[in-house]
């Protein structure tokens, strides 16, 4: 398998669209997504080879490809060490955003706050049993948060499926 196979790109394919079908195949592929990661880096490969200019015109002699359509618009071509730094400075997510659902981000807060308001009453009025209430709420409190990134995945990857 070449690497235009590998991305699923037709050896003519311009950057944008070898770069399009890089991001689909990396967020298919990637272990952290339930991936293969022998196929990750395959596709890792493929764009290392694509992505820049002069590596795809050199690639495409090896192989005997027709040369790519020229594209209006050419990347300024980059050393792999200009190109190993970028990719290290994108932070950015590749299967995007995990986010909690509304309620289960204020109940922790909420359940903290509300356990330290009745905790002080407790003191104040000297009630053993809402000084009881008050660090009932403030383990679910701590347990909610411990647990809310579980939650968060698990929402994730049923919005996904």
């Amino acid at each position: 398998m070449n690497h235009y196979e590998v991305l699923g790109v037709a050896p003519s394919a311009p950057v944008a669209e070898v770069r399009s079908a890089y991001i689909h195949q990396s967020r298919r592929h990637h272990p952290d997504r339930g991936g293969d990661p022998g196929a990750m880096r395959a596709v890792n490969d493929a764009w290392a080879a694509l992505s820049d200019p002069g590596r795809r015109a050199q690639y495409d002699r090896a192989i005997g490809a027709s040369a790519p359509v020229a594209e209006a618009v050419q990347p300024p071509v980059r050393s792999e060490e200009e190109d190993l730094l970028a990719d290290l400075a994108d932070d950015g997510p590749i299967g995007g955003t995990v986010r909690l659902p509304r309620w289960m981000a204020l109940l922790p807060v909420a359940l903290f706050v509300s356990s330290l308001v009745v905790g002080l009453l407790g003191l104040f009025f000297m009630a053993s049993a809402l000084i009881a209430v008050a660090v009932l709420a403030f383990l679910l409190s701590c347990m909610l948060f411990l647990v809310s990134p579980f939650i968060a995945l698990y929402a994730s990857r049923r919005t996904t499926r």
